[in-house]
């Protein structure tokens, strides 16, 4: 129940801004738990956080196949070698 209090509540829009270089969300075009609102409402508030959208037909219980495990994996380790200062690789 902790996380359906905390749902309700406003995000830390200044956490975001401030450590947006650190954050980075993935959304479901139809998942009722991350909706596009939302996606939204974070590119307004801190426009500076990656957001993206899986469009390739993954649900949210992605990590129930292997497929869809797999194509998370490879789009967090893309995700974050885009945001690592060339100097880390």
């Amino acid at each position: 129940m902790t996380e359906f209090r905390k749902l309700r509540e406003t995000p830390d829009w200044e956490f975001m801004r401030e450590n947006q270089d650190k954050i980075t969300f993935l959304y479901g075009i139809d998942d009722h738990w991350g909706p596009l609102q939302m996606f939204e409402e974070i590119s307004k508030q801190a426009s500076g956080i990656g957001l993206s959208i899986e469009r390739e037909g993954h649900t949210h219980s992605f990590c129930c196949t292997e497929a869809g495990s797999v194509w998370v994996a490879r789009h967090v380790a893309s995700s974050l070698k885009n945001k690592l200062p060339v100097s880390c690789w």
